[in-house]
């Protein structure tokens, strides 16, 4: 009888670790299960938000090149206006809110101080002259919990003249001059046709060469008019990027 008794105890504590066991297994199935959908779901969240950021980067640069080119001073808020609902539209079942402000005040930044109006500014005409654009975002996914993530887009373009010179006995007029975008970073890969030259009011030809200059501790451009007849008051330099974001810098000519 006892040994009845043993041998059922015996299953009863087998039955129940086995039990133990399968509740275990199933449980940590469960918790993977969990945890993969979670991190495959955030995954789906960060490429949105990475993928709003660039959209809206390019919707900003679209509009500085249209400003540059027809002087449109709401065409950022409009495209604005535009991307906010395209953006919910496109991620469908996320909740996705986009809002916006545009900067229309004074601010300091790549060395110059920039003088918004909807999103916009531009100094032309200047020996340093520039190009600028920028909003404000707030990004809330409802699917995600996600309330007010913010960041800001920008897109610049600044066009320094650094020397122009004339010499009388050769004819030449030459222009020392540098290209930046946003953060500073130099633009090295223009060519002759991202460029236009007018000297005294009057469009010239000219060519173009590009290079490290030891002399001015940066890339440039050197634009090389001949046949110069007289010494000029002023040229300008039109300077149009891959973007199609355009600046127009002057500057008065020594004789040297």
């Amino acid at each position: 009888m006892g040994l009845g008794i043993d041998k059922k105890g015996q299953f009863i504590v087998i039955a129940a670790m086995l039990m133990s066991i399968m509740i275990i297994s199933i449980s940590a199935i469960i918790y993977s299960s969990v945890t993969y959908f979670k991190a495959e779901r955030w995954e789906e969240y960060v490429i949105l938000v990475d993928s709003v950021k660039t959209g809206t980067t390019r919707v900003v640069e679209i509009s500085l090149a249209n400003y540059t080119q027809t002087l449109n001073t709401t065409i950022l808020r409009d495209n604005m206006d535009k991307w906010s609902p395209d953006v919910k539209q496109a991620y469908p079942g996320f909740g996705v809110i986009l809002t916006y402000t545009l900067p229309s005040a004074l601010t300091q930044a790549y060395g110059v101080s920039i003088n918004y109006a909807l999103g916009l500014a531009r100094t032309w005409y200047q020996a340093t002259s520039f190009s600028a654009g920028n909003t404000n975002v707030s990004l809330s996914l409802a699917s995600a919990g996600l309330t007010g993530y913010s960041f800001s887009t920008s897109a610049f373009l600044k066009e320094t003249i650094l020397d122009a010179t004339y010499t009388a006995t050769t004819k030449m007029l030459t222009i020392y001059l540098s290209i930046e975008r946003e953060d500073l970073i130099p633009i090295t890969n223009l060519k002759k046709d991202s460029f236009s030259l007018r000297v005294d009011g009057v469009s010239k030809d000219f060519s173009v060469s590009r290079y490290y200059s030891s002399t001015y501790s940066r890339f440039i451009y050197e634009i090389r008019r001949e046949n110069e007849p007289s010494l000029p008051f002023v040229v300008s330099v039109t300077a149009t990027e891959t973007r199609g974001i355009r600046v127009i810098a002057n500057s008065t000519v020594m004789q040297v």
